[in-house]
């Protein structure tokens, strides 16, 4: 026998010769021995199964209905069963796993881009259907008020996303035996809710995944039954530590999300910065006015486009908030709801016969935008193209509403009037308001009196109802004042009640959620009925114009909401207070209006040269106008090349985890061998994953010796070294621990080096590739030891 063995003029296209196992009795016996190592496993899956479904339950406070819920549990249903089914017939961990995301895929490809298939194979124009389904769903996402409807793109990105969460939770907790690693996937469904929406903690709903995640890890230590676990020191070795470890978990998943700052209920948005966790599901209108999220968003999106025979770009109104009784601003509802069929919607409220009006038309198309509330102009006389018996009017609100339909896609026709009051009808507007309107005057029994006093304060030389309006606006848009989306954050008056009210009084910033409900509540002090208006601002730039009519695109960054102050033989009326937008407020709320004295409104300087400027120079970016097509493709344009880099780089990852890990745990065993008592069986440990990433087939009925001769008989290994290290094992058998001096110690790494180095040089370079990057060692971990030295190596522990 020479140094290199007992063949060592062996070809490279070698013929594997006698076995052990012969290749049809090896084969079945394999698949026997697996199905003992599996045994008990699908119980392990099944409490996969449930955890991931009581997870999935806390996403139900972001989405209407059930079917969502179904579809997605469909899918981790079917690819963990395929996974069940083969590790119970004795396939091996990784065909189980590589099954159950094959079968994913078709799925996928099946109900989502089947239309794509060349004959039943996969195209580029596949994954560019997929591709463009999750743009729909994160489009979808960004447009719908919460609880949004589960659309098809969005129950696809469910099915999709839960159904790999499930593979690779189940490969944790039941494949490699690391249930309190598996339990990522777990928290990674239980997170969807509270990074997008901050629900109130759910509790039921974390004591069942508690449960489940419990009944993994007691699951997972009873897989492969008595026999196995035995001889396996690494499947269930203490059983009261990972009881302990599992109750602690579940009860940390019940008691940590009720009082751990960023897991409590409106806690998210209130970071420093004001835009750590903004909102990107809530950009549909938000009646409660929470507008802060949804303008704090990165990337815009097309809400909808509109052309109009007006002058100029229009506000889009939706809905009012006109109740602030208890000190928080509420949407009216209407007490006068009729279903609507096109027919007139009536003079406005308060409008006199003889104030100068405009008649305009405005066609609108919503392209990415769901809400219950219809965009138009104020106030509209009639609106046309919408289905029957499907939306409802409030006649004295100007508002439609509907809960029945999905308005993406809706175009419509609004017939308006441009109301063009004269300075002179301005002045001799009373203060007198009406009886049916008194509610537009409630204020809470306690106010803040820095609210009254600064309204009488700034209106104090004003004469009349109107200049008081005139000089509340011209307050708020001086140079006191400035925008910022996230100075309310770190001020902790983010909102609209009366005590936030006051605090954004004294700090003198914020956006126009604060502008318009403190102007509101200011006007109200004073004897002006008001409300508040939520809707989108006038666009910036017109995107074409064609035979007098504008056309305009509006995005999801120009939500605003303003100001509607009542006038005595006016009506309802809009202000801008919000500082530093990209449009000119209106002519008749400047100071100058009231001083032309010309009763035509068109006289006016509408300038923006001829107007005061009092706004601080640096204007805000995400409330109104800044948005236009081009920015916005080259916006998406970059984000798509994100996406890409970061999908390159998430394949990196993945590819590399297996080598990286399993290099990693070869280091450590290396550098174990100077201290471990059983050095020789530490060796021959990495010995025993590296035939297996090698795949090279071994029998747990092999001693140490057998395995040794086989290895020489069918690899190019050193003959000595291979079977001292071997000798050195079956030493340790009999030997007290610590009996192993350095010098030994020393021989032993020299040895394992020069076998393992030859085992590498022997195989092509495929089959490097593969040992090295497919590692089945890492797959096999929890497996049934075959050779005496794991033996002795749990023998130590005892």
């Amino acid at each position: 026998m020479t140094a290199l063995g007992t063949r060592p003029e062996r070809p490279r296209a070698r013929v594997a010769p006698a076995r052990v196992d012969t290749p049809r009795a090896g084969r079945p016996r394999r698949w026997a021995e697996r199905r003992r190592e599996h045994a008990g496993a699908w119980l392990s899956t099944l409490f996969v199964a449930a955890g991931i479904g009581a997870a999935l339950f806390g996403v139900s406070p972001l989405l209407q209905g059930i079917g969502w819920w179904f579809a997605t549990m469909a899918m981790v249903v079917l690819v963990l069963g395929v996974a069940a089914l083969l590790r119970a017939v004795g396939a091996s961990e990784l065909a189980a796993v590589v099954a159950s995301a094959v079968v994913w895929a078709v799925v996928v490809v099946a109900l989502y881009a089947a239309s794509t298939l060349w004959l039943v194979i996969p195209t580029f124009a596949t994954l560019s259907e997929l591709s463009a389904d999750l743009a729909a769903a994160r489009e979808s996402i960004a447009v719908q008020a919460v609880p949004a409807v589960a659309d098809e793109p969005i129950t696809q990105l469910l099915v999709m996303s839960i159904g790999l969460i499930a593979i690779v939770t189940d490969a944790l907790a039941t494949g490699l035996r690391k249930p309190a690693l598996s339990g990522v996937g777990l928290l990674a469904v239980l997170a969807i809710a509270p990074f997008i929406r901050e629900p109130a903690p759910q509790v039921g709903i974390y004591v069942l995944v508690g449960l489940a995640y419990l009944g993994m890890i007691w699951s997972g230590s009873r897989i492969g039954g008595p026999s196995v676990r035995r001889h396996d020191p690494r499947a269930g070795r203490n059983r009261m530590l990972a009881v302990v470890i599992a109750s602690a978990t579940a009860l940390a998943t019940v008691v940590l999300p009720t009082v751990t700052p960023g897991l409590t209920e409106g806690s998210l948005d209130k970071d420093q910065a004001g835009n750590l966790f903004p909102s990107v599901y809530s950009a549909g209108i938000d009646p409660t006015i929470q507008l802060g999220r949804d303008l704090r968003r990165s990337t815009p999106v097309l809400s909808l486009s509109y052309s109009t025979t007006g002058d100029s770009a229009e506000y889009l109104r939706m809905v009012t908030l006109g109740d602030f009784t208890e000190g928080t601003w509420h949407p009216e509802e209407g007490d006068d709801l009729v279903p609507y069929a096109e027919q007139q919607i009536g003079t406005p409220v308060g409008l006199a016969a003889d104030v100068p009006t405009q008649s305009e038309r405005t066609e609108v198309s919503i392209e990415a935008l769901r809400t219950d509330w219809l965009p138009m102009p104020f106030p509209a006389t009639q609106v046309e193209g919408l289905a029957d018996d499907q939306w409802q009017l409030s006649a004295g609100l100007s508002t439609l509403t509907t809960s029945e339909l999905d308005t993406r896609g809706l175009s419509y026709a609004v017939s308006s009037v441009d109301v063009q009051p004269t300075p002179e009808q301005f002045a001799a507007a009373g203060s007198s308001v009406p009886t049916d309107l008194d509610r537009y005057l409630q204020l809470p029994d306690v106010l803040p009196a820095i609210i009254g006093d600064t309204a009488r304060s700034v209106t104090a030389s004003a004469t009349s109802n109107y200049d008081r309006a005139v000089a509340l606006q011209e307050y708020f848009r001086s140079s006191q004042f400035t925008y910022s989306l996230s100075a309310p954050v770190s001020g902790n008056y983010d909102g609209d009640s009366a005590d936030q009210i006051a605090a954004f009084l004294e700090a003198k910033s914020g956006y126009c959620v604060h502008y318009a409900s403190a102007m509101a509540v200011m006007a109200r002090v004073l004897g002006i009925p008001a409300r508040i208006a939520i809707g989108y601002a006038p666009s910036q730039t017109a995107t074409g114009s064609q035979d007098g009519v504008t056309t305009y695109d509006v995005y999801t960054d120009q939500l605003h909401s303003w100001p509607e102050l009542f006038f005595e033989g006016i009506g309802w009326v809009p202000f801008e207070p919000t500082p530093g937008l990209d449009f000119t407020p209106p002519d008749y709320s400047l100071p100058d209006y009231a001083t032309s004295g010309t009763g035509d409104s068109a006289a006016v300087a509408s300038d923006p040269a001829e107007v005061p400027q009092t706004t601080q120079s640096a204007r805000p970016q995400d409330d109104v106008g800044g948005t236009s097509a081009a920015a916005s493709s080259g916006a998406e344009t970059a984000r798509g090349w994100l996406v890409a880099g970061l999908i390159v780089l998430a394949v990196a990852v993945v590819v590399l985890m297996p080598f990286t890990v399993r290099t990693l745990i070869r280091r450590r065993r290396v550098r174990a061998l100077s201290e471990s008592p059983h050095p020789a069986t530490l060796a021959w440990m990495e010995l025993e994953d590296s035939l297996d990433d090698e795949r090279f087939s071994r029998s747990p009925t092999e001693t140490v010796q057998s395995l040794a001769g086989r290895v020489l008989a069918e690899r190019r290994v050193p003959a000595e070294q291979l079977q001292r290290l071997a000798a050195a094992v079956e030493r340790e058998q009999f030997a007290a621990p610590g009996q192993v001096d350095a010098q030994a110690r020393s021989l032993i790494a020299s040895d394992l080096d020069a076998v393992l180095g030859a085992l590498a040089e022997d195989a092509t370079t495929s089959e490097r590739a593969l040992a090295r990057f497919v590692p089945l060692s890492l797959w096999r971990r929890a497996r049934t030891s075959a050779a005496t030295g794991t033996e002795v190596a749990e023998r130590s522990r005892q």
